[in-house]
């Protein structure tokens, strides 16, 4: 047997065993993302506090509250991030110590509240809770498939290498509530997705961006592997208030390889925010049928119950995308 034959056999086991080994490891995967039976326990758990802090409250007597609320819905007003986490600051800034009083004088037994908003969660997922004052807090998950792709053969003169960007295709869907909003672009090589909601709003939008690569067309069909590399950097951002009611945001990214996953909730009182900045990289091989898995998926999600004014949004660039064949 010459050493044509052997290298073609080798190249269709190795698809062969990638096939499996895709199948399975998108089978196996599973991404941590907070549901909303959660949310509804969450909510439950936190009545009697909630109850008991509107009614402190409603007897405020100093017009703090009164300002407070006239913040929120200032804020709620402003699409501009850089607005909005100005607006964040100063109202950090101006209304922490009142809420703090409030907070005192309800007597709240925080730490058994804590404990039992994180049994709420299944599996574990409780210690990815960071808890801030008042039971607001931030819940995250980040998760990526290690692989260790074989070294690339020599080069072989009819395999091809693809820069993705200049081809990549995007698209922006999602359904806005009554009160809320938001949107999102794309282009060569970025994704970028935001929402915000202010008053009994749900608002769920979807950003993607495809490889736009045709088997058979940008590259022929045949058995061999595709190697996959992949640089870029990913922010997040997640915030939420509560006023009358409660809100939360939550905000993911996903590719082939990675999960970023940040989930912010206020179920009583003030404010949960979070950002989050990091470069991924990624490198690995696929079968050629499966390269339309190859991708940037993207989620913005917010919503208020009465009132209360959430945001959050989800940005991937400086993206370096290639796509080369391997074997013969």
């Amino acid at each position: 047997m010459n050493n044509k034959i052997i290298r073609k056999l080798k190249i269709i086991f190795l698809s062969a065993y990638m096939m499996l080994h895709y199948q399975h490891s998108t089978a196996q995967k599973s991404e941590v993302k907070v549901s909303e039976d959660i949310i509804n326990k969450v909510v439950e758990i936190t009545k009697p506090v909630k109850a008991k802090i509107d009614n402190l409250l409603e007897q405020d007597a100093t017009g703090t509250y009164k300002a407070y609320q006239e913040e929120i819905a200032n804020i709620s007003t402003l699409k501009n991030s850089s607005q909005k986490n100005e607006s964040l600051a100063k109202i950090n800034e101006q209304y922490f110590g009142f809420f703090t009083r409030i907070w005192a004088d309800a007597n709240i037994d925080e730490k058994g509240y804590q404990q039992k908003i994180k049994n709420a969660f299944p599996n574990g997922w409780g210690m990815n809770i960071q808890f801030l004052p008042f039971l607001n807090f931030i819940f995250t998950s980040s998760s990526s498939k290690k692989t260790a792709p074989q070294p690339s053969q020599l080069p072989i003169p009819e395999n091809k290498c693809i820069d993705v960007c200049p081809i990549a295709a995007g698209e922006i869907k999602g359904s806005p509530g009554l009160i809320s909003g938001g949107g999102g672009s794309f282009g060569n090589c970025f994704l970028k997705s935001h929402g915000w909601s202010a008053a009994l709003g749900k608002n769920e939008l979807y950003g993607y961006l495809r490889n736009n690569i045709s088997i058979p067309g940008t590259l022929p069909s045949d058995s061999r592997i595709l190697r996959v590399k992949k640089t870029f950097d990913v922010s997040q951002q997640a915030t939420s208030f509560a006023l009358f009611g409660f809100g939360y945001s939550e905000t993911w990214v996903k590719t082939f390889m990675s999960y970023e996953y940040m989930f912010v909730m206020s179920p009583v009182i003030f404010m949960a925010n979070k950002n989050m900045s990091k470069t991924i990289q990624e490198e690995y091989l696929i079968p050629k049928p499966n390269i339309s898995q190859s991708m940037f998926a993207s989620y913005t999600g917010t919503f208020s119950l009465n009132y209360s004014a959430n945001w959050c949004f989800t940005d991937c660039n400086n993206i370096k995308w290639s796509v080369c064949e391997e074997g013969k």
